[in-house]
Formats: C-alpha cells, sequence, structure tokens
C-alpha cells in the first residue's frame, strides 16, 4: 500500500501537524497538534478531503455524540 504524501500543494502545514477538521461547504476548519485552529479553502474540496482521510486526521463530525442536523 502506498503512503499517502505528507503535504497538499498549496497547504502550510504537513499531515502529521493536524489532529481534527471539520468542513462547510468548502471551507475547511482545522486543529492543528499545537491547539491552534486554522482556515484552509482548497481549490478542489474533494481531494483535500481524501488526503486528510488517507493521513487519518480526524473529522469531528464523525465523533461519539456529535450532532449533525
Amino acid at each position: 500500500m502506498k503512503a499517502a504524501a505528507q503535504h497538499f500543494p498549496g497547504f502550510h502545514y504537513s499531515a502529521s501537524e493536524l489532529l481534527k477538521y471539520i468542513t462547510v461547504a468548502k471551507d475547511f476548519t482545522l486543529m492543528l497538534s499545537s491547539g491552534e485552529f486554522i482556515k484552509f479553502t482548497p481549490i478542489n474540496d474533494s481531494l483535500f478531503e481524501d488526503w486528510l482521510i488517507a493521513n487519518k486526521v480526524q473529522n469531528i463530525r464523525k465523533e461519539e455524540g456529535w450532532i449533525t442536523e
């Protein structure tokens, strides 16, 4: 199995710096391992989310107790 790339084109952080994310439309809010929150709007949101998933960055919406309505 091919390992996921640590960097996404145009994104200034490596996957190893990311803990969690949430997305609304095409805008991503990401929690860094430092506890800081950043926002990022990728050109291709599907590819960016695939990259996050491949790097096992946790989607906050999938956490137990999260309510989506």
